[in-house]
C-alpha cells in the first residue's frame, strides 16, 4: 500500500465511528462459505440506529479495496462476541480467540460478501445453534458512509451498544473532534466551522500559491519546493538590485530605480545633462566633418607641393601633373616610390610630343615614362595631346 493511499485511509478512520450489524447464520454456513457482511444501500442497525450507506457497485469496491488496504496481507478475524473490540477496553476484558478467518471479499448485487473459513470449534457451535448471528463492524462517518470492514463476529446479541463500540481507542469520534479542531485552527477557522468553510479556505490556499507560482515565472501547478526557490531567488536579486544603487537591503525598489536613473546620463528628471561632461552629437558629428575637410585639404596642399617637386626636378612629367595628383592623395607614400625610381628627364625630354598630322607621337623618353608606368603608349599620347590643346586654349 502507498504512503498516499495509507494518509487517505488514516484520515477516513479518523473520522469515523464504528456500528456492528447483525446477519442470521444458519447450519449450513458451518461449512465455510460465501456470507454476505454488508448489505447494499441505505440500511440501518438491528437496534434502529443508521441508516448507514454502502452505496452502489462503484461505493461497495472502494469499501472493500479500502479494507484490502487496512488489513494488507493479514485475513480478517471472525470473533465471537466483538471480543476483538471489548478486550482492549478497560475493565471490560475478555478473549479475542478467533471462531473464523475471512480469506476473500467479493462485491455483489445486493452487497459485500465474504468466504469464511471457520475453526472446528466455531463450526460446531454453529451447527448446534450456539450462535446464529453474523455481525460485522463497519466504521462510518458521520452521513453514514461506510469506510470499511474492520471484522466480524458471530453473536446471539441482537443489537450492542454502538457507543461503546465507538468508544474504541482506533475508531473513537472524540479523535475525530479533536483532529477537526486542528485543522480548523491551521486554517484559522473558528471553531466548529463547517465543510464548506474548510473547503473555501482550501481553495483559497491554492488560488494563493497559483497566483504565485505565475507571478514567478512558474507553471500553475508548481511544487511548493519549486515556489519557495524561486521565491528566494527573486528576493536575492532585489537585494543585489538594492545594494547596486546604494539603497538599504529592506529598501523599495522604486526607490532604487529612482537612484540609479538619477546616476544616468538624461535619467534625472529634466532631462539636463551636465555641460562639463558632455557633448550633443550633432556638434561632434559637425566637427568631425571639419576634421575630414582639414585633412582633405592639407593632404591636397602637401600633394600639390609633392608633384610640384618632383616636376621641379625632371622626376615627373608636365603631363603626367594630374595622375601624380591623384595618386599622391591617395598613396603619398606610392607616389614617393614613383618619383625616387623615375630617372631625372632633361629639358628636351619634357618638352611636349610634336605633332606628325592629327597623332601625337612620344619622343623616346615619354615612351620609356609610359613604358614604366603601364600606360599605352597610344593613350598616354592622345592624353599629353589633349592636355596641350586645353593648355594653349587658356593662353
Amino acid at each position: 500500500m502507498s504512503l498516499a493511499m495509507k494518509d487517505n485511509l488514516k484520515d477516513l478512520l479518523s473520522a469515523a465511528s464504528v456500528a456492528a450489524l447483525q446477519s442470521p447464520l444458519s447450519a449450513g454456513d458451518a461449512a465455510g462459505s460465501w456470507v454476505r457482511l454488508v448489505p447494499a444501500g441505505r440500511f440501518s442497525a438491528r437496534d434502529g440506529r443508521g441508516p448507514f450507506e454502502a452505496g452502489g457497485r462503484a461505493a461497495m469496491e472502494a469499501i472493500v479495496e479500502r479494507t484490502r488496504s487496512y488489513h494488507g496481507r493479514n485475513d480478517i478475524v471472525v470473533d465471537y462476541d466483538h471480543q476483538s473490540v471489548f478486550g482492549v477496553k478497560d475493565g471490560v476484558g475478555g478473549t479475542a480467540r478467533a471462531a473464523g478467518w475471512i480469506k476473500a471479499l467479493e462485491v455483489r448485487q445486493d452487497g459485500i460478501w465474504g468466504r469464511i473459513e471457520w475453526t472446528e470449534t466455531a463450526a460446531a457451535a454453529i451447527r448446534s445453534g450456539e450462535y446464529r448471528y453474523l455481525s460485522p463492524v463497519i466504521p462510518h462517518a458521520k452521513d453514514g458512509r461506510i469506510v470499511l470492514i474492520h471484522n466480524v463476529a458471530v453473536t446471539n446479541t441482537p443489537a450492542l451498544d454502538l457507543d461503546a463500540l465507538a468508544a474504541s481507542a482506533k475508531f473513537s469520534p472524540a479523535t475525530e473532534d479533536h483532529e477537526m479542531e486542528k485543522i480548523l485552527a491551521a486554517l484559522g477557522l473558528a471553531k466548529g466551522s463547517g465543510e464548506d468553510a474548510v473547503l473555501a479556505a482550501l481553495n483559497a490556499i491554492a488560488a494563493s500559491t497559483t497566483a504565485i507560482a505565475k507571478a514567478l515565472g512558474l507553471p500553475e501547478d508548481a511544487k511548493p519546493a519549486d515556489i519557495t526557490r524561486a521565491a528566494e531567488a527573486a528576493c536575492a536579486d532585489r537585494s543585489k538590485l538594492l545594494e547596486a544603487a546604494g539603497q538599504k537591503p529592506d529598501g523599495k525598489v522604486d526607490d532604487a530605480i529612482a537612484a540609479m536613473k538619477a546616476k544616468t546620463p538624461g535619467g534625472d528628471k529634466s532631462g539636463a545633462l551636465d555641460p562639463t561632461k558632455y557633448v550633443p552629437i550633432e556638434q561632434v558629428s559637425a566637427l568631425q566633418a571639419d576634421l575630414k575637410a582639414l585633412k582633405d585639404q592639407v593632404g591636397a596642399d602637401k600633394a600639390e607641393e609633392m608633384v610640384e617637386a618632383a616636376m621641379k626636378a625632371g622626376k615627373l612629367a608636365p603631363g603626367l601633373k594630374d595622375w601624380g595628383l591623384d595618386l599622391c592623395k591617395a598613396d603619398p607614400a606610392k607616389f614617393e616610390a614613383f618619383v625616387g625610381g623615375a630617372p631625372a628627364l632633361t629639358q628636351t625630354q619634357l618638352k611636349t610630343p610634336k605633332k606628325e598630322g592629327d597623332t601625337a607621337v612620344l619622343t623616346a623618353e615619354q615612351s620609356s615614362v609610359a613604358k614604366m608606368l603601364g600606360l599605352d603608349p597610344k593613350d598616354y599620347a592622345e592624353t599629353l595631346k589633349a592636355e596641350r590643346s586645353t593648355a594653349e586654349e587658356l593662353h
